[in-house]
């Protein structure tokens, strides 16, 4: 018998990847899912078991699960957070944590009261490759940290999927912001950003990438290139259709007696056929022998060992709350076109 049993809020993409690498675990089970698109729920439980509502508070009344994994719209997280954590449950909670720091102290405080863990998903703190950096980093092995360079570009096929609802600062670019912050946990004092506006402008109404710039109290720099306007064909194979797409991803660190650097453009595998060249996602969460492997599947186990042995996450509410203080001023650099000063 599993010893953890969980259920879903939200049951779109990210809903499912976590829900699958969940109940692959041995000690897990799923028992639930709720979505306002009662189809969606009910193909998740159709998958991974339990059983499927529209009205994630009827789910929490019935089923009461022990964990909750919470993967609503950016937007749609504080109520969810409230209701999971006035019911006890322990939470895994999608990035970003809120669209407003007001939501992300609100979520920060029940969870507090309530005496239930809450872990961010930031998933690149899973993945070996941007984990070495930071070990690197802390071991002091390239002196002091000056500056830091990430880059995150997705295709337009992503800004499409999400219809315009989120800028790419908001939806990719807090990966990179939170690598930083982890890489170098000292005050940030003020961030400039700048966008770009092209064809994904034109169709959706987001700014197609953005440049952001985050100065910190002891005067390193972070700087973040991110955005979606990738062509559709970076992505578009048919075959091999075990193969997923992701995108053009670089993490470049520098210090005062050495540097440090990723480049997962391609991760490790291409290929080439009548359809062009490919480059597959080998890292986040590819399936191996039908099962989730890779960064995905480690964030998840680490929450859920977390909750088996009462032990506080590696990215907690606060960590959130910090990377989404740098977006927000990214965001509001970019709508006023100056520097924003922190702390808002």
């Amino acid at each position: 018998m599993k010893d953890i049993t969980f259920a879903v809020i939200g049951s779109g993409f990210m809903g499912n990847v976590l829900a699958k690498a969940a109940n692959e675990l041995p000690y897990a089970r799923c028992i639930g899912a709720a979505d306002v698109d009662a189809a969606r729920a009910q193909n998740l439980t159709n998958t991974y078991g339990g059983y499927a509502y529209q009205d994630f508070h009827k789910m929490l009344d019935k089923e009461n699960p022990q964990a909750v994994i919470i993967a609503t719209p950016e937007h749609d997280h504080l109520e969810p957070v409230i209701a999971a954590a006035e019911h006890g449950a322990q939470i895994f909670l999608e990035k970003p944590m809120a669209t407003s720091l007001k939501d992300a102290d609100e979520i920060n405080r029940v969870c507090k009261e309530a005496g239930v863990k809450l872990m961010i998903g930031y998933i690149l703190r899973f993945e070996i490759s941007y984990a070495m950096i930071q070990s690197a980093v802390a071991e002091g092995s390239i002196g002091k940290f000056l500056s830091a360079y990430a880059r995150r570009m997705a295709t337009i096929s992503e800004a499409r999927r999400l219809g315009g609802r989120v800028s790419p600062l908001t939806y990719i670019g807090v990966h990179d912001i939170d690598q930083i912050l982890w890489y170098h946990p000292v005050p940030v004092t003020s961030v400039y950003a700048k966008a770009i506006k092209g064809h994904v402008w034109e169709e959706l109404g987001t700014f197609d990438s953005a440049w952001l710039m985050m100065e910190f109290e002891d005067g390193a720099l972070g700087i973040h290139e991110v955005g979606w306007c990738l062509p559709e064909e970076w992505a578009k194979w048919q075959s091999p259709a075990s193969w997923s797409g992701f995108g053009d991803v670089r993490m470049n660190v520098t210090g005062t007696h050495g540097n440090l650097y990723l480049d997962f453009t391609p991760m490790n595998l291409y290929g080439v056929n009548q359809e062009g060249w490919k480059m597959p996602d080998t890292r986040h969460w590819p399936n191996l022998h039908n099962k989730t492997i890779g960064s995905a599947k480690l964030e998840v186990e680490h929450f859920f060992e977390c909750v088996l042995n009462d032990k506080t996450p590696l990215v907690t509410g606060e960590d959130g709350r910090r990377s989404l203080e740098v977006m927000l001023a990214a965001e509001q650099s970019i709508a006023e076109g100056k520097k924003i000063n922190l702390p808002l």
